[in-house]
């Protein structure tokens, strides 16, 4: 699939929707500029006039930051681990939705906003707790805390709904006064157009940026965009060879049975969408268009979400999955939540694994996420995941069960968002930082689509020392010079078989054995590289592995017990292998996991480890 992105357009856009708002904007390119390209929107926006730039998490601050671009950040959701001193060391600023995230913010010397929960139910510091939060702001502001804005977020419900969300915030804001605030901000793309009381300082433009009407689908012919004399940004095309084109539901499509795609100057239509292809009837050969510019001819990313059954942002913002995990390096704890799709050992979806990144008390009544379609009825807890859309989640996985902390089951409630999902816990204990798993088994509507911010993990159950060796003959078939994978688990795992298996698919010379007694051992290979076998077990600082003259850079490493040579490598794959209950037996079953760390194993690389289970021929 060709994604192909007009940055012009979204220049001209923001253009006019800063024209149209009469007020400063913040231009958001969350979750890979909504499937863009974060980088060239970015750069687009502040060509637009944007005066500063809008992200998720720090992860996504910093990759803008690496990339040259000065322009003010702000990041607003974070996962529990995450470490503010970056924000402050590179000049991003924070919005924090807990008095824990404002102490810790404000001790790391980053520049704050407080983002405050006025009725969506989701991110944001409760209403319970405001009166404490902002009390607590103005204390540390007295104490040098910079504290430089707050925000809230409108749910859309209807205008009354929302003017009463504009008139809680105004409130807030008047408790706030004594901080002196610069920036206060509330609107995005639909308020921002259609909302003037909404607009205060800043509006945060988003979709309608990339030229979609925030409104959408409407009629599905791009026509509400184009009133707004918003262009749409994005082409989506693909070859097709007698109605069967190469991409499918892991690339990011949705299953819009009936979308129209422009192919050979003629409209055919989707008959079946699969999780690697697309077919269309009547068949055709050629380059087809999903969507693209109506003004063109081309149809229109709405009439992909009318025929979805869903909104144009989610149509779009999935195309940040047509790489299929290229490029895609999992982010550390300290800058963004845990966002994990887990594969098993034959490349099939298993499961999707986050973090609770907020928990709040809440009052009865509160709407849950967008269009408050779920109300609380009492007084509860919400727990906020880090995984949207943009992450896999589809949006018709609304109801579906989500496991927390490993004991305990609850249903998606109110509206999946780009980046969040909510659940209602109850009087269940929730702390920030439980694990959650969302089981492909569970929620159908899921696929294998590798987010831009989503790890790969492979795992599964080996059974005994032969299968063992037989995935240490796919690893090894993956690896080339400068590649290092580190073996953890106890002793009598399995480390030395997979290793053995890693040695044949390379054809080392000599036999491959526990390199304890000689700490590292290496093997010349057919392959080219070297293969060394190292025993970290005894390695106590960097000096000792200094001492060992390791050639990290032209031979390939495999490391046992390895964890301690992370420290002096930029990329390597880490294999777990966990033994359970076995005493040792190499034919019991063990599990592994594999799990690719910094640029040289992305996703892509790292499902590229799995391997289909084969299946009999029929006679």
């Amino acid at each position: 699939m060709r994604i192909e992105v007009d940055t012009a357009a979204i220049a001209a856009n923001v253009r006019a929707l800063a024209a149209r708002a009469a007020t400063p904007v913040c231009g958001v390119v969350k979750a890979d500029g909504y499937g863009h390209g974060a980088v060239a929107s970015a750069r687009a926006m502040l060509d637009g006039g944007a005066a500063m730039l809008g992200v998720v998490d720090l992860a996504e601050a910093l990759r803008l930051r690496a990339a040259g671009i000065d322009a003010p950040i702000l990041a607003w959701l974070h996962g529990p681990g995450v470490d503010f001193s970056l924000a402050a060391r590179h000049g991003v600023e924070v919005a924090v939705s807990s008095i824990a995230q404002l102490e810790a913010a404000a001790a790391a010397g980053a520049v704050i906003h407080l983002k405050l929960d006025t009725g969506l139910g989701r991110n944001g510091i409760a209403r319970g707790d405001r009166a404490a939060a902002i009390a607590r702001a103005i204390a540390l502001a007295a104490g040098g805390a910079r504290i430089r804005g707050a925000m809230s977020h409108l749910a859309g419900t209807s205008r009354d709904a929302d003017l009463a969300q504009v008139r809680d915030f105004a409130s807030a804001l008047a408790e706030a006064e004594p901080l002196g605030l610069e920036l206060r901000h509330l609107a995005s793309s639909a308020a921002a157009i259609a909302l003037p009381e909404a607009r205060f300082d800043l509006v945060r433009i988003g979709m309608a940026a990339y030229g979609v009407d925030p409104s959408g689908p409407g009629a599905g012919d791009g026509s509400e965009a184009a009133a707004l004399g918003l262009r749409p940004a994005m082409r989506a095309s693909a070859a097709f060879v007698d109605g069967v084109a190469e991409v499918g539901l892991d690339d990011g499509l949705l299953p819009a049975v009936g979308a129209p795609v422009l192919l050979g100057g003629e409209l055919a239509h989707v008959a079946a969408v699969g999780a690697c292809s697309i077919r269309v009837e009547p068949p055709r050969t050629g380059d087809g268009v999903l969507w693209g510019d109506p003004a063109a001819g081309e149809p229109s990313a709405d009439a992909w979400a009318r025929a979805a059954r869903t909104i144009t942002y989610e149509v779009v913002t999935r195309m940040g999955a047509a790489g299929r995990g290229a490029g895609v390096v999992a982010a550390g704890p300290e800058t963004a939540p845990r966002r994990v799709l887990e594969l098993g050992l034959d490349g099939e979806p298993r499961r999707l694994v986050g973090e609770l990144v907020g928990v709040k008390r809440v009052e009865p009544g509160l709407g849950v996420s967008y269009g408050g379609e779920y109300v609380t009825t009492s007084a509860t807890t919400l727990a906020l995941v880090g995984l949207g859309y943009a992450d896999g989640v589809t949006r018709s996985a609304t109801g579906r069960p989500a496991v927390v902390g490993g004991d305990g089951a609850h249903p998606i409630r109110g509206r999946v968002a780009m980046d969040q999902v909510v659940l209602d816990v109850g009087d269940r204990p929730a702390r920030v930082g439980d694990p959650v798993v969302l089981e492909h088994a569970s929620a159908p509507e899921l696929t294998g689509m590798i987010g831009p911010r989503v790890a790969v993990e492979v795992a599964g159950s080996v059974a005994d020392a032969d299968a063992m060796e037989l995935l240490g003959e796919r690893i090894g078939a993956a690896l080339r010079a400068g590649d290092a994978v580190l073996l953890i688990g106890p002793l009598g795992a399995g480390k030395t078989t997979l290793t053995r298996g890693i040695g044949r698919a390379l054809g080392a010379r000599g036999t491959v054995q526990s390199p304890t007694f000689v700490i590292a051992r290496t093997h010349r290979t057919a392959a080219g590289p070297d293969l060394q076998h190292v025993d970290a077990y005894r390695l106590g600082d960097e000096a000792e592995l200094d001492d060992l003259d390791l050639d990290l850079d032209g031979a390939i490493t495999v490391a046992e017990w390895g964890a301690p040579l992370e420290h002096a490598l930029e990329s390597w794959l880490r294999v777990e292998i966990d033994r359970g209950e076995a005493d040792g037996d190499d034919e019991s079953p063990r599990s592994v996991r594999l799990r690719g760390h910094g640029p040289g194993w992305d996703a892509a690389r790292v499902r590229s480890l799995t391997a289909p289970v084969p299946t009999e021929e029929a006679p």
